[in-house]
């Protein structure tokens, strides 16, 4: 197998959670998703019991059309500051693969992912969404930066004979 990508996620179960932030449309194209962060990064102080040193990037109706929240993790009951929404995410499973580089290179990950890893991994979807995780390594400036890829997956009974 020399020149294939070995994927290892970790599994991780969650707790469910909800995020607040800006929505676009699944054709966030032409600095879209720049542009929401640009504004959450503005108007974060709005939000009622935020975390603001968690960000998540959530990509709904993958298999559809879908939308793009870039939003932070809150508690609830959360008041919603005008034009922003909230999304709720149950307890799932998560296959989480870490991104070392700049962004520019995810794209490869996530197809290296739903291309690759999991039609041959022993696991399912588990939900028409994934997420990124922004925390305290994720610099959009450097080659070092850290982001992690959520993916809610479900074993797969007939793969493993369950």
């Amino acid at each position: 197998m020399t020149g294939e990508k070995v994927l290892t996620p970790r599994i991780i179960y969650k707790a469910g959670f909800t995020v607040v932030g800006l929505v676009c449309n699944s054709d966030c194209s032409n600095g879209t998703k720049d542009a929401l962060w640009e504004e959450l990064s503005t108007r974060f102080m709005e939000i009622p019991q935020v975390d603001p040193d968690v960000g998540y990037g959530v990509y709904t109706g993958v298999a559809a059309e879908g939308h793009y929240l870039a939003g932070l993790s809150v508690k609830l009951p959360c008041v919603l500051p005008d034009g922003m929404v909230a999304q709720n995410y149950s307890a799932h499973t998560y296959a989480v693969f870490a991104h070392c580089g700049r962004m520019d290179s995810m794209s490869e990950l996530v197809n290296d992912i739903f291309g690759g890893w999991l039609p041959g991994a022993h696991y399912l979807p588990d939900g028409d969404f994934y997420f990124e995780y922004y925390d305290d390594r994720f610099d959009p400036n450097s080659k070092d930066s850290v982001i992690f890829l959520w993916v809610p997956v479900k074993v797969d009974k007939d793969a493993v004979g369950v």
